[in-house]
């Protein structure tokens, strides 16, 4: 499918905005945002907190282990940014993939929550929508990472920001299987070779065992694909 996208830009509510920002000005997401294809913008969730403390989480009601974002500094930070998609890692949500990455991509912005702490004061759901997503069945302390995640995922689809079309939907999850090993220079490491099959320049016979490891990978590592 071809999308009418021309530039994307991601939303990140978060604590830590440096952090989100020094991890996309690199390699490919770097460049893209260098031709104007993909933009970043941070909202410090601080900046919408109430002086002189500027608290954006508290404790629970009948619960005091753990913080929890509060909803109406929540709210202000979402709304300083337009009426986008809002996408939010909990791990209560659907699982995220390569689908929810293709759909999202044909939006020009994507907003994300990137909770901290116990997660966000659930009122929040109330007031806007937001979909949430997990990413695996694993616990970690922001929602930066999964954010950030999701996000490399939806970028990939975005037009030419692989420079190969064909990239974009033949990686091994999408084409339901798993690649063959792949091997480069030297052709001897440590004792260990290259197999002589695919330096031996017959390409049938070389797909032919590209496609014999392919389903052999696919069986015993990932038989639900």
């Amino acid at each position: 499918d071809s999308f009418l996208v021309v530039m994307m830009t991601f939303y990140f509510i978060t604590l830590y905005p440096d952090q989100i920002h020094a991890f996309f000005n690199r390699g490919i997401l770097g460049r893209a945002i260098e031709q104007g294809k993909l933009a970043i913008e941070c909202i410090d969730i601080r900046s919408f907190s109430d002086p002189p403390h500027h608290k954006v989480d508290d404790y629970p009601f009948s619960n005091r282990k753990g913080m929890l974002l509060k909803a109406d500094v929540l709210s202000r930070a979402l709304n300083s940014v337009g009426d986008y998609p809002i996408i939010m890692p909990d791990p209560k949500g659907a699982e995220f993939n390569f689908n929810d990455a293709k759909l999202f991509a044909q939006n020009d912005s994507v907003v994300f929550i990137c909770p901290s702490y116990e997660g966000v004061d659930q009122r929040i759901f109330d007031m806007v929508t937001i979909q949430s997503f997990r990413i695996a069945d694993a616990i970690v302390p922001t929602g930066d990472s999964p954010a950030v995640f999701m996000a490399e995922a939806i970028a990939r689809y975005l037009p030419d920001m692989l420079g190969c079309s064909d990239c974009v939907e033949n990686d091994s999850i999408l084409s339901g299987l798993l690649e063959a090993p792949q091997y480069t220079s030297p052709r001897e490491c440590d004792g260990h070779m290259v197999p002589d099959v695919l330096l031996s320049g017959n390409h049938g016979v070389i797909d032919d065992w590209k496609m014999r490891q392919s389903l052999a990978q696919t069986l015993f590592l990932r038989p639900d694909l």
